[in-house]
């Protein structure tokens, strides 16, 4: 439910005018001060510039920890959707997304070893840790394509791969320059099957790579269609995901018009469960498409007058 942020080539690949999408996730209360999560995004589908250009701003903002960890990302994408045949079912787009990353830590919440004195905690002592910066910024930089195969609206499917981090920013707090931020790739798919007038399947899966980490999150959501007359289209949709290794989450939605809000929640099944209590992360999405009135550009012939 954030394309932007999943793949720079997803820019655009949706049916109307303009896209808004926002997202806001917390989990891990149990744990430690909840990690909340933002992403906001608008994406224009016009093709102003040039017939298939695509564009997109999306903001992701992340508080994470006692440290009050925040991560702030902007970025900008384009992407360039290329018909592979005349009746348009194959496409396929490239896509690029430059921005930067911004992140900082408080270390004043945070407790060490040293400031214990034998018996208890002593704030006033020194924690003896060579801070050489609170925050760090660096360039962002990725890159994407997807391939669509669209034989109608309700059968379709979207696969894609997408490359982020690029340029490796710096990370180390402590002037440690050979820290960098590990490159991530993300390969995904995600199809809509219509099984008959009124029930759809929208299966996905997702791999992601970055450094030493790893993830695979696949399953399926169940849409029916209530109502799809001129003009007015309601689908509420549900499904059951499974995060490997992890998580099984449940999924709750619906499509009115040209609105989707979504509702998930993760049920933790990994080996921080004795400490999570079974609770992972609940997260709201929506999305609004803007359709823009275009009046059609009528042309009269002016035939001249013979006497």
């Amino acid at each position: 439910m954030n394309p932007v942020y999943l793949n720079p080539a997803l820019t655009g690949n949706f049916d109307g005018d303009w896209r808004f999408t926002g997202n806001q996730r917390s989990q891990w209360r149990a744990v430690s001060r909840p990690f909340n999560t933002i992403a906001l995004s608008a994406e224009n589908r016009e093709g102003v510039l040039l017939p298939g250009l695509y564009h997109a701003v999306n903001l992701f903002s992340d508080a994470a920890g006692d440290g009050n960890y925040r991560t702030i990302e902007m970025n900008l994408s384009t992407s360039y959707q290329r018909y592979l045949d005349r009746d348009s079912i194959h496409s396929i787009t490239p896509g690029v997304q430059i921005g930067f990353n911004h992140k900082r830590v408080d270390f004043s919440q945070f407790t060490f070893d040293n400031q214990f004195n034998g018996y208890y905690y002593d704030p006033g002592l020194p924690t003896n840790e060579i801070l050489q910066t609170t925050s760090r910024t660096g360039l962002n930089f990725s890159i994407g394509a997807i391939y669509t195969y669209r034989i109608e609206a309700r059968k379709q499917l979207t696969a894609g791969i997408g490359w982020f981090n690029l340029p490796q920013a710096k990370q180390s707090f402590y002037g440690d320059d050979l820290i960098k931020r590990d490159k991530r790739v993300a390969i995904h798919a995600n199809a809509i099957y219509e099984l008959n007038y009124e029930w759809d399947l929208q299966p996905g899966i997702l791999m992601q790579f970055q450094g030493k980490y790893k993830e695979l999150v696949i399953g399926s959501n169940a849409r029916y269609i209530y109502k799809d007359k001129k003009g007015e289209f309601i689908a509420p949709y549900a499904g059951l995901w499974f995060r490997n290794k992890d998580a099984v989450y449940l999924t709750l939605g619906a499509y009115y018009n040209d609105w989707i809000v979504g509702l998930s929640y993760d049920v933790n099944v990994s080996q921080l469960a004795p400490a999570s209590n079974v609770r992972g992360g609940l997260e709201f999405s929506v999305q609004y498409i803007l359709h823009r009135f275009k009046p059609k550009d009528i042309q009269h012939r002016i035939c001249p007058d013979y006497l």
